[in-house]
């Protein structure tokens, strides 16, 4: 018995029906389930060659084992109560390791990122869900086929949130405040006042926001890992540095697809 799914074939599509172990549109395009369960759905080409795909198996490593501990939980509850009514499936875009995915209560939820290793991590923990290797510009996923769509300090495509959704479709996105890990940050310079400005405002596409804002006092190696897990820990050279006392600033942005 195969199990319904929202991903399409990101070459042509089409809606993708599922075997034991493939994945096929009608055609003919098929993809292999890998042995954690997940798809690879990312088209060879579309990404440059200078592309990151994604956090690195440290950083991830870091990541679950900071996420995991509960320092972050307040931002996953304030994504959960947005998303609670949600009835139908929930698609995480850039899912990482699957930590905020498996705090949703929905019937059927997915996740997406470009990270492989990501999306391994994910399947192993959360083999009720369902998860792709993906890009979140060109997502792999039928149209009008998601009652809740959300990404938490992830790039994501607001064009594609609207396609996905379903009318009346809920979409959420964590992004950061104007002090968030300030602590952390490099010396301020132009560039760091010009992102303060940037991030004084929730996204313009909001209907509601709230900034969350909250301070941890971290162990040593918490604060490593809330370090290693962000592009800070590429800006060293810079003076950023993981620290023990730390602001939490973002906030948390909803919208609702009128189409």
């Amino acid at each position: 018995m195969t199990r319904p799914t929202i991903f399409v074939c990101p070459h042509c599509g089409q809606a993708l029906h599922e075997s034991q172990s493939t994945a096929q549109c009608s055609e003919g395009h098929t993809f292999d389930f890998a042995k954690e369960g997940y798809l690879n759905l990312l088209v060879a080409g579309r990404l440059s060659s200078s592309a990151t795909p994604g956090d690195t198996p440290d950083s991830l490593q870091a990541r679950r084992r900071f996420l995991s501990a509960g320092w972050y939980e307040p931002i996953a509850t304030a994504v959960q109560e947005l998303l609670h009514n949600a009835n139908g499936p929930v698609l995480d875009v850039g899912c990482g390791e699957g930590y905020y995915l498996s705090h949703i209560d929905a019937d059927s939820m997915y996740g997406i990122d470009i990270s492989k290793k990501a999306i391994q991590m994910a399947s192993k923990a959360y083999p009720m869900s369902q998860f792709a290797v993906a890009s979140s510009y060109r997502l792999p996923v039928d149209d009008s086929s998601c009652a809740g769509v959300f990404t938490v300090f992830a790039p994501h495509s607001f064009s594609e949130y609207q396609r996905v959704l379903i009318p009346g479709g809920t979409w959420v996105t964590v992004t950061p405040g104007p002090h968030h890990l300030k602590e952390m940050r490099p010396s301020r310079d132009d560039t760091v006042e010009e992102r303060e400005q940037r991030r004084s405002e929730p996204p313009e596409q909001a209907t509601q926001a709230e900034r969350l804002q909250f301070t941890l006092h971290l162990t040593e190696e918490a604060a490593v890992d809330l370090f290693s897990m962000t592009p800070l820990r590429w800006q060293t050279a810079a003076q950023a540095r993981p620290v023990t006392d730390v602001s939490v600033d973002v906030w948390i942005a909803s919208g609702t697809n009128l189409m």
